[in-house]
């Protein structure tokens, strides 16, 4: 038997690791010209590098954590904590937080804690919940906060998770998502990263395994019949028995499927959001943040949102990450990296001075993953979440956006072992 894996970010790479050990033949593809997807480390020279795409990895992600230490690799600890916090010209730290704010945090967490009480996983489980699919998590926020302060900080919190503005995440989804933190004790969020970036992750990935992935192959139409599986590239075709699509749902909508995918499916890959999220990085001569004994990681109210330091190299590097509307009136301008150092120099007014060049990276218009990761609409759980991972016929699908952990790497590995477990258990 041969299984085809279409898409070699962290679910294929995963998948196709797991296959092999099993002795399944695979054959790999991926349209991009590199492995690893939505992560993407950058090499830009002279040491700046820094990753464009995926980063973070919580302290639970056991996944993730486990896969590093398979390839010998220790996972590094960020040493920029406490945040800093910087609301209409005032500025104070995680550690010393405004009281209003960390009422109002405390406040939301509490409610959150008290709702997931009769709340399982799957979340398409949860009939009994439906008022909580309607809601938008905004509202939520907004019902539990009593100062402008607090729901600024909150909705901050909250939106960098979901990669976009919380107006569109679905209030059940997100709780189902709260379910992995009831248990969380001290800093588990974005407690550690990859060390040396991801691209040594996945080149190791791609070292151990016995099948040459074959790149830039930009996958049209499937068709499948009781022999098998014609996969139609832009350069030509491959037969296999079985085939696994990790590719994120906005990339499935513009592949055609003969037959057809059932109405279902069609309807949870359309539903199925991704979230809008650019990063503009900057290197800078020295790291002007370590000299006042800042970390460089931030929150702000302006239309930077967030910041810290993402240097992987020698060459400091801070980053900025913009989510939703705000990402696209960013990539709207003409320089994002000028305008985004002026804002950045509004609050530090000695950053300018050791600027040396930036990036921007967007994931909105990004050809192969339009979008950085996915997210749950309202709706979306109880209507179309159970109709997003099961396969179809010789078809299977994998990715983050099938997985429980959404959203996460933990989550792409997670969709891994799922997708493999079909064939295991057939």
């Amino acid at each position: 038997m041969t299984i085809g894996v279409v898409g070699l970010g962290a679910a294929g790479l995963r998948t196709a690791m797991l296959l092999e050990k099993l002795g399944v033949d695979v054959k790999l593809f991926e349209a991009r010209g590199r492995p690893g997807g939505r992560l993407h480390c950058v090499d830009e020279g002279g040491g700046a590098i820094y990753e464009a795409g995926g980063e973070w990895i919580d302290s639970d992600h056991f996944r993730v954590l486990n896969l590093l230490k398979e390839f010998g690799m220790e996972p590094t600890t960020p040493g920029d904590w406490p945040r800093k916090l910087v609301y209409r010209g005032k500025e104070c730290t995680e550690a010393t937080i405004w009281s209003d704010a960390l009422e109002d945090d405390l406040r939301v967490e509490a409610a959150a804690r008290e709702m997931c009480r009769d709340l399982t996983n799957p979340p398409w489980s949860n009939t009994h919940a439906s008022e909580f699919d309607d809601r938008r998590l905004i509202d939520f926020i907004r019902e539990h906060t009593q100062s402008e302060r607090g729901l600024w900080w909150v909705n901050s919190k909250y939106r960098s998770d979901e990669g976009d503005d919380l107006e569109n995440i679905g209030l059940l989804g997100w709780l189902c998502g709260f379910l992995h933190y009831l248990d969380r004790d001290g800093d588990v969020m974005s407690a550690y990263r990859i060390p040396g970036g991801s691209r040594q992750l996945c080149e190791k990935i791609l070292a151990s395994l016995k099948t040459e992935p074959q790149f830039q192959r930009t996958l049209l139409r499937v068709q499948q019949d009781p022999g098998g599986v014609k996969l139609i590239f832009e350069d030509g075709e491959e037969w296999v028995d079985h085939v696994i699509l990790t590719l994120p749902p906005t990339a499935l909508e513009r592949v055609v499927f003969e037959p057809a995918l059932t109405p279902q499916r069609r309807c949870a890959i359309e539903a199925c959001r991704m979230s809008r999220a650019i990063k503009i990085c900057w290197e800078f001569k020295e790291p002007w943040w370590q000299n006042e004994g800042w970390g460089g990681s931030m929150m702000c109210d302006g239309p930077l949102q967030q910041t810290w330091d993402s240097s992987v190299g020698s060459a400091p590097i801070l980053t900025a990450y913009i989510c939703g509307d705000e990402a696209c009136r960013w990539l709207a301008l003409g320089d994002p990296v000028r305008a985004g150092l002026y804002e950045l120099s509004r609050i530090f007014p000695e950053c300018s001075q050791y600027f040396e060049r930036g990036w921007v990276h967007n994931w909105l218009t990004d050809p192969y993953s339009p979008g950085a990761f996915s997210h749950m609409a309202p709706g979306y759980v109880l209507e179309h979440m159970k109709h997003i991972s099961p396969p179809e016929g010789r078809i299977h699908f994998a990715g983050e956006h099938t997985a429980l952990w959404t959203g996460f790497i933990e989550g792409a590995l997670e969709s891994a072992e799922r997708v493999v477990e079909e064939f295991t258990k057939r």
